[in-house]
């Protein structure tokens, strides 16, 4: 059994997963009941809700980057795939193989980059202005989101390796 398989099958990895939903759903009822609030406020009431923007921006960063890690674990993004059409199943697992070798070398620096951002925000401690939300809060999510794309990505890396290395024609 190789590493990345081992990986999978812990405790740890569905753990993480459930703590993926459950802070996919989290951010997703955010956003979504204070945009009704707002429209019923604004629409209704006719009265202005202030900073609403400074709380949907956290909802909105922590559900676009948990949910683009999830997708990564899925393995479910958009892709223009139409090469693996017109190729032979070892060409496919290649190309598998260097599309997920790119994301990795994609994401490494993506990581340091969200680190670095986060970093930034403990230092300075930038707030919103309105609520006085501390910048941290969302961009956390960017980092989070980050750090589980590659995690995703480097194991599913060590698995389509081993694909083609335990591929027979």
């Amino acid at each position: 059994m190789y590493l990345e398989e081992r990986i999978q099958k812990t405790w740890g990895w569905d753990a993480l997963l459930k703590l993926q939903r459950l802070l996919a759903a989290i951010s997703t009822i955010i956003v979504v009941f204070e945009l009704g609030i707002v429209v019923v406020c604004r629409y209704i009431f006719e009265i202005n809700v202030l900073g609403y923007d400074e709380i949907i921006l956290i909802g909105a960063y922590w559900m676009y980057f948990i949910g683009s890690s999830y997708a990564t674990w899925e393995e479910s993004h958009v892709s223009a795939d139409v090469l693996a059409i017109f190729v032979s199943e070892r060409a496919r697992r290649k190309l598998s193989l260097f599309s997920k070798a790119v994301q990795v070398a994609v994401g490494i620096p993506m990581v340091v980059l969200s680190f670095d951002l986060v970093r930034w925000d403990v230092l300075i401690d930038p707030r919103t202005i309105d609520w006085g939300i501390p910048y941290l809060i969302p961009h956390m999510g960017i980092f989070v989101g980050f750090i589980l794309m590659l995690f995703y990505n480097c194991v599913y890396l060590l698995r389509d390796y081993h694909r083609v290395k335990d591929f027979k024609d």
